[in-house]
């Protein structure tokens, strides 16, 4: 059978500089340009929702808010009252639509509002799991019960990392042969750097050490403070950039003042281009305590940024422990923190790791687009 036109919505609940927000916004305008039928709803918060506010096929629910709590059980239903009219209009006009969910909530929300729906094809991208090992037993509990629930009314199930996808074929049923494993695709000619340019840093001028992070517990991004004073205690050369902005912020500027760092570390905000700034860093440095495979890794190393990294998620994958970075346990930050030095001061294995013949090649936007139409396509045949 042959398909011409794709009729697919994504869901998604705050459009925020993330991994699965930059998948989620790079699907959905790849399939518009390919005139495919594709829609985009998501709440009305975030720094890329004016990318798309005035799209006609963008659907902007101000009810749809990210963050979960029982005081907001109320807008939690009119959420999901929209979400699930805003779904039957749209089935009305393409019958065999496919809903695709990002992130946990979005996720929850948006395959039981689908299935209300009478939308049949309702596919799930996990971008890491809403619970994990960090969390006590009584709130790890009803988010995996809900997971496991939603599980048995979702056609299909895409990991980007080969962790998420050992994870659910161990906790869900029938996961094994309901699932692909697709890498998030990052913009490969807006970082990707030649080997031509690359340059070991200089002993005489500052080292840059930076990472992309919202600022929220699950980065963890005072470990990655602390690693950075006692490296600047040591060398004072050493400088740390930080891309990103959230809750946290408050608490991280109130640390930084404290400590006298303000003027070697610095809080860049979300930025529009990444690349324009990171291409001025020496190394990658990542604390997460939960992620799924972070874009901000790949991209990373196609700028052949040496990576040290907590061992996360599926973030192994990428990292190959001292080749072409650090891979420390989690929650060490000394040995983050002593990973540092030694890139700062060992030129030969600053260079080693540098030019390591990565493999990226599945983890290009291009690649990504295409495994998701053909994915698309089975289920529309």
């Amino acid at each position: 059978m042959k398909i011409k036109r794709i009729p697919v919505v994504y869901i998604i609940t705050k459009l925020e500089l993330g991994g699965a927000q930059k998948v989620c916004l790079s699907l959905f305008k790849a399939l518009q340009q390919k005139g495919y039928a594709a829609h985009l709803i998501s709440g009305k918060e975030g720094p890329l929702v004016q990318q798309i506010s005035n799209h006609e096929q963008v659907f902007l629910l101000s009810s749809m808010q990210r963050e979960v709590s029982l005081a907001a059980l109320w807008n939690e239903w009119i959420s999901f009252r929209e979400l699930t009219k805003t779904l039957q209009a749209l089935k009305k006009e393409h019958p065999n639509l496919i809903v695709h969910t990002h992130s946990t909530k979005a996720g929850f929300v948006g395959r039981w509002a689908a299935w209300w729906a009478g939308i049949k094809t309702r596919i799930h991208t996990i971008h890491g799991y809403g619970f994990h090992e960090h969390q006590s037993w009584i709130v790890w509990l009803p988010i995996y019960f809900l997971e496991l629930l939603t599980s048995f009314i979702t056609s299909h199930f895409i990991c980007v990392s080969a962790h998420d996808a050992k994870t659910g074929m161990r906790l869900f049923p029938g996961f094994k042969n309901n699932h692909s494993i697709i890498r998030a695709g990052v913009d490969t000619e807006q970082f990707y750097t030649p080997a031509i340019q690359l340059h070991t840093p200089s002993t005489k001028k500052p080292f840059i050490f930076g990472t992309v992070s919202c600022f929220k517990p699950q980065k963890n991004l005072f470990d990655l403070l602390q690693a950075f004073e006692m490296v600047y205690q040591t060398d004072t050369r050493a400088r740390l950039e930080i891309i990103g902005d959230g809750i946290q912020r408050k608490q991280l500027e109130q640390w930084i003042e404290k400590r006298h760092l303000s003027q070697v570390i610095t809080l860049h905000g979300w930025q529009k281009s990444v690349a324009t700034i990171s291409k001025t860093w020496h190394t990658f440095v990542l604390s997460s305590l939960w992620e799924g495979l972070p874009c901000a890794i790949v991209e990373a190393r196609l700028q052949h940024l040496p990576v040290i990294s907590y061992k996360t998620g599926g973030i192994p994958e990428i990292i190959i422990d001292q080749q072409n970075g650090f891979i420390v346990e989690q929650g060490d930050w000394q040995a983050l923190a002593h990973c540092m030095k030694l890139l700062m001061h060992e030129r030969g294995l600053y260079k080693k790791m540098q030019q390591f013949p990565d493999q990226l090649n599945d983890f290009s936007a291009e690649h990504m687009i295409q495994e998701h139409i053909t994915l698309y396509k089975q289920f529309l045949s």
